[in-house]
């Protein structure tokens, strides 16, 4: 019995109309396991951030079916998966989006808010999850004062509040150099095996290989092969 926890089945995705339409995904089938690290790579145009809108509930396939935590959510009314969304998934990306006029607390602080964690307990959590990843000297610091690889672990941490089980991202590393881009590539693959996360990172990025459990090559909107680490 295959494992649904998160994935796709025969999925396919266009976008346009006419002759101006353009196939996306093309029938794409990927299965993912509960607390494993998934990588999607292949060039740019191959689908893998469409994948990982429908992987983040953020968009229907045209055909198939899309699964989060067991659950077919493409049969579901859209106020029903956009609270999977808000409770199961979250979101890291290579601009980091975060606040420039709060503080780094506050930046991870709103990620309770977001998530309906109550306010007494915002900053506490905020302030551990800081010191777990190393910033716990930089709580009051804007991210204008933080270099490219703290501001990236200040969004990792927001989008741990709340504790989802399901982090995605996208192009994590690509501003980051090369100490600071394997600090972080440590912090996802520390999630899955110390937090239990079930993480799947799209890049063009190679040093995720090392860390990652699978790692999925996209061409033209179809997986072109499929490698496991050891």
């Amino acid at each position: 019995m295959p494992d649904h926890f998160l994935g796709v089945e025969g999925a396919s995705v266009s976008f346009g109309k006419g002759g101006a339409r353009v196939r996306a995904l093309r029938t794409v089938s990927l299965l993912l396991k509960r607390s494993t690290f998934s990588l999607v790579m292949g060039p740019s145009g191959s689908g893998k951030t469409t994948l990982l809108s429908l992987f983040g509930c953020l968009l229907s396939p045209d055909e198939g079916m899309v699964f989060v935590e067991g659950v077919a959510v493409n049969r579901l009314r859209e106020v029903e998966r956009t609270v999977i969304r808000q409770k199961k998934i979250s979101f890291v990306f290579q601009a980091f989006r975060l606040f420039h006029s709060l503080s780094a607390i506050d930046n991870v602080a709103l990620g309770f808010r977001l998530r309906g964690v109550r306010q007494s307990e915002r900053i506490v959590m905020a302030q551990d999850l800081l010191h777990r990843f190393g910033l716990g000297d930089k709580l009051q610091q804007r991210p204008t004062g933080l270099s490219p690889g703290e501001k990236q672990r200040v969004a990792i941490a927001r989008a741990l509040a709340g504790n989802p089980p399901i982090l995605l991202a996208d192009e994590p590393t690509a501003s980051l150099d090369s100490q600071e881009g394997r600090n972080v590539c440590r912090i996802f693959r520390s999630l899955v095996d110390e937090s239990g996360k079930t993480v799947v990172v799209v890049s063009h990025d190679p040093r995720w290989q090392e860390f990652a459990d699978r790692t999925v090559i996209l061409r033209d909107g179809q997986i072109e092969r499929e490698v496991k680490n050891p």
